[in-house]
């Protein structure tokens, strides 16, 4: 399912990468191919990860836990995206805002890990982690990126962003040795007695 879910993910975040640099005035402004990479990197992050592993009865104390951060990120989904495409009334404080709760919210999740799953604390840090990252990006698109077609939503392919691509490429690349790592151990779990 895992596998299955990643090849869905990464033909949606090509397709959603073709139509969104295919306009000439897109909502949101045209996307790097490495933003749409770490767009699709989150998403398996904060989406696919957490349903997959709420479904894994070795995890069964944790399920809560599980659910709470799922259930925030379904709620952000929903209002984000209609703010974006239906009201167009987005703005980057609105996802800082969610990132700096988010990361709380992983910080304590991580705390309250009971004893005996040590693996998914290490996941609500690393998403800590990634919301802090995505807090600082949302503020360099609000403080560096304009358009006078609107709110912009992606950083482009532009020379100006060099740094800010080439962080977002590191990032993800570490995001995904973290997700393998990551994936390896779960997979392995041992089986409940």
């Amino acid at each position: 399912m895992l596998w299955l879910s990643i090849a869905l993910l990464a033909l949606s975040a090509a397709t959603f990468f073709i139509i969104q640099n295919g306009s000439t005035a897109p909502p949101g402004g045209h996307v790097a191919p490495v933003k749409t990479a770490c767009l699709g990197t989150v998403l398996l992050c904060w989406y696919v990860y957490p349903a997959l592993l709420l479904t894994d009865m070795r995890l069964q104390a944790s399920r809560g836990l599980l659910a709470i951060f799922l259930i925030n990120m379904l709620a952000r989904a929903l209002i984000e995206l209609g703010m974006m495409y239906a009201w167009h009334s987005w703005h980057p404080w609105y996802g800082i805002s969610h990132d700096l709760f988010s990361l709380l919210l992983c910080l304590v999740l991580g705390a309250k890990t009971p004893a005996g799953t040590s693996l998914l604390r290490t996941y609500f840090l690393a998403m800590a982690f990634l919301f802090a990252v995505e807090s600082f990006f949302a503020w360099y698109m609000m403080t560096h990126i304009s358009s006078e077609q609107g709110p912009v939503f992606y950083v482009p392919s532009d020379p100006a962003h060099f740094t800010l691509l080439l962080s977002t490429g590191v990032i993800v690349g570490m995001t995904w040795l973290f997700l393998a790592w990551f994936t390896r151990r779960w997979l392995y779990l041992p089986q409940p007695a």
